[in-house]
């Protein structure tokens, strides 16, 4: 009979009522905004946030290639041994020897060959040497020297049993037309050149020996010997034996005719 006091009753009443109920959720709300505000502007939100995971795939180190075996180089070779100089000539003189075999004919003179020193041939001193040379020299034939060099000298073609005969003479057709001097092919200019050289006992023309005789122009001279050192002969003989001749030959320069 006393289970319910009417002062209770209007107190529990009260303290649920929709008033008391907003409140308590104002005040959640408040209290929950509070707790995120202070989460994100304090030093441990900001690096939560701001932490970022990076992932990278790392490749696995490759083994390196075994360096190649070094190659000795080869010693450089020793140097080589300095040519011998010739032996010094003796002091002295020098001899004039006859020819076993006099010449065909008297020689052409050379303007280039060196003149002969007459103190080489006073008599005083030792036979084969020269007047600069030096005591205790070694004696020299300086004219079998200069044979040696030279080599045998050049007869008169005339004199030969068998003349050179040229051997490429084809070659030395096309020679002359490709030689011709232009500005006097385009005048319709021809000539005539006179050639003078040594064909070797090989058949081959000595460069040194060739010279021009006379030609009808300078130009056709200067073709001409372009010529003449290609040329190729079948050597002369005397005795069945090649011997070097002195060769005289005139070089015609004509137009072929269209």
């Amino acid at each position: 009979m006393f289970n319910k006091l009417v002062a209770s009753e209007g107190r529990k009443n009260a303290a649920i009522s929709p008033t008391t109920m907003v409140a308590s959720v104002v005040a959640h709300f408040v209290l929950l905004g509070g707790v995120v505000y202070a989460t994100e502007h304090t030093e441990v939100g900001r690096k939560v946030k701001e932490e970022v995971v990076a992932y990278m795939e790392i490749e696995p180190e490759q083994p390196k290639a075994p360096e190649p075996p070094k190659v000795e180089e080869p010693p450089p070779p020793p140097p080589e041994a300095p040519p011998e100089a010739p032996p010094p000539v003796a002091k002295g003189f020098q001899e004039l020897v006859p020819p076993e075999e006099p010449p065909a004919k008297i020689p052409d003179v050379d303007p280039n060959q060196k003149a002969v020193n007459v103190e080489d041939f006073s008599g005083v001193g030792v036979a084969g040497g020269t007047s600069k040379g030096i005591d205790g020299g070694v004696p020299q034939n300086m004219a079998e020297k200069k044979e040696e060099n030279t080599g045998p000298v050049p007869i008169d073609v005339s004199l030969a049993e068998e003349k050179p005969q040229l051997q490429n003479g084809p070659e030395v057709s096309r020679l002359l037309q490709r030689n011709y001097p232009p500005l006097l092919r385009d005048s319709g200019i021809t000539g005539q050149v006179q050639m003078s050289f040594v064909v070797n006992a090989q058949g081959r023309v000595e460069a040194t020996s060739v010279s021009v005789v006379n030609a009808s122009h300078d130009a056709f001279g200067e073709a001409s010997t372009r010529v003449v050192e290609r040329m190729r002969f079948k050597p002369a003989k005397v005795g069945g034996r090649a011997v070097p001749v002195l060769v005289q030959i005139p070089i015609a320069w004509t137009l072929e005719r269209s």
